[in-house]
């Protein structure tokens, strides 16, 4: 009798989540909100600086062709990206050093890029290696080159405030994503801090109430979501990275018991704060989706979701998944896009690990006036402690 039972409630299950399949796995909007200037200045002094240390994802690979050129606004900088002949790609500096051009209206010739006002080229380190109508020595007439990867299908720039060299490698990451079938890529642009989405793993309490609906409506009359949540951080030679586990189990409104088999897991991987991996583990698919933020500006980053899924996988099955994890980000933003950043505070029992992700995340900022801002909420740590347990 129980093993009738639970067939009869998987069959049921599997038959509203279908349905979902089929009616709304559609891509869900978010809303877009009107900003108020006064506030968005007010907002922006109390984060900390916009640009943390890190790597970051410039643009897709296959944005760049051979002999190709285009500008990517990013870290507070307009770039020119290009990509020689032999495939090589580069990264400079925009504006010319000569007579302050915009390099990226320029052309590829070969494994350099040409300046369009007075034809000065550049390689990929920046250096100028011909002006046309000029005996003198190129010496001293190099302009910014930016130190790059390309990992993943991405372009990646290192960025450090005080211009040191990469701290760690984004080599030897997400190797199983090669043997994995492409679904697709989305762009969007949040008014908010990096910072944001990663203290949002440690911020258990905000599970239960923001994500607690599934994006079925009639669903929600029937059963709702439960959230299990951990995080750990890394350290020694991982110590750029974290992991946050979140068990997501579908619950009986009438009674709140748990319905076995009937929720999922998803598993996610910060990589520095420019990158984070998604993996979920469902009985429908088990899709991953790695998801970039690059810094644009003060309050303005350019977020960036690459999908990946196991080869055979259900497309409808993949992109309902990927339309609920949507979705229940989408909650979060239209909050982070409203809200200020206390720097002190005041935690109750039972918020999780915000100050420990604060103190991760501090390791990104540089100089001292810098960490300032991050550092601040770690005053008083041992007396917060007792209230994140």
């Amino acid at each position: 009798m129980q093993a009738f039972i639970v067939l009869f409630v998987f069959i049921f299950i599997s038959l509203i989540l279908l349905f979902g399949l089929l009616f709304y796995s559609k891509e869900k909007k978010r809303k877009k909100i009107t900003f108020d200037p006064d506030l968005e200045i007010e907002r922006a002094e109390n984060y900390p600086p916009p640009f943390p240390n890190g790597w970051f994802n410039l643009c897709s690979s296959n944005d760049v062709k051979k002999g190709q050129v285009i500008e990517v606004n990013a870290l507070g900088k307009k770039l020119a990206v290009f990509r020689g002949e032999d495939g090589k790609v580069g990264v400079l500096d925009v504006y010319c050093p000569h007579l302050g051009a915009n390099l990226a209206d320029g052309s590829v010739v070969g494994n350099s890029l040409v300046c369009p006002f007075h034809a000065w080229q550049f390689n990929i380190k920046g250096e100028c290696t011909h002006i046309p109508y000029s005996i003198d020595s190129h010496q001293n007439k190099n302009t910014s080159a930016w130190t790059i990867k390309e990992n993943w299908g991405m372009i990646l720039v290192w960025y450090h405030n005080n211009n040191e060299l990469p701290s760690w490698d984004t080599d030897g990451y997400l190797e199983e994503i090669k043997e994995y079938a492409y679904h697709g890529k989305s762009s969007d642009i949040l008014r908010i801090h990096l910072q944001d989405f990663s203290e949002n793993g440690a911020d258990y309490a905000h599970f239960d109430i923001v994500h607690n609906l599934l994006t079925i409506p009639f669903a929600n009359k029937i059963f709702h979501v439960k959230h299990t949540t951990n995080i750990e951080f890394g350290e020694g030679n991982e110590k750029h990275m974290a992991c946050f586990t979140d068990y997501a189990e579908i619950a009986w409104n009438k009674d709140n018991s748990i319905i076995k088999g009937a929720g999922g897991k998803a598993v996610v991987t910060y990589y520095g704060p420019g990158f984070l991996v998604f993996k979920f583990q469902t009985r429908f698919g088990s899709p991953i989706i790695v998801k970039t933020f690059t810094p644009i500006g003060k309050l303005k980053v350019r977020m960036d979701d690459y999908i990946y899924a196991p080869k055979g996988s259900n497309k409808l099955a993949i992109k309902y998944i990927v339309g609920e994890a949507t979705a229940q980000f989408h909650d979060d933003i239209n909050i982070w896009e409203r809200k200020i950043f206390r720097q002190q505070p005041n935690l109750v029992k039972g918020d999780g690990p915000i100050m420990k992700m604060r103190k991760w995340y501090s390791q990104f900022y540089t100089n001292q006036n810098e960490q300032n801002a991050s550092l601040e909420f770690q005053k008083d740590e041992k007396s917060v402690a007792k209230q994140e347990a």
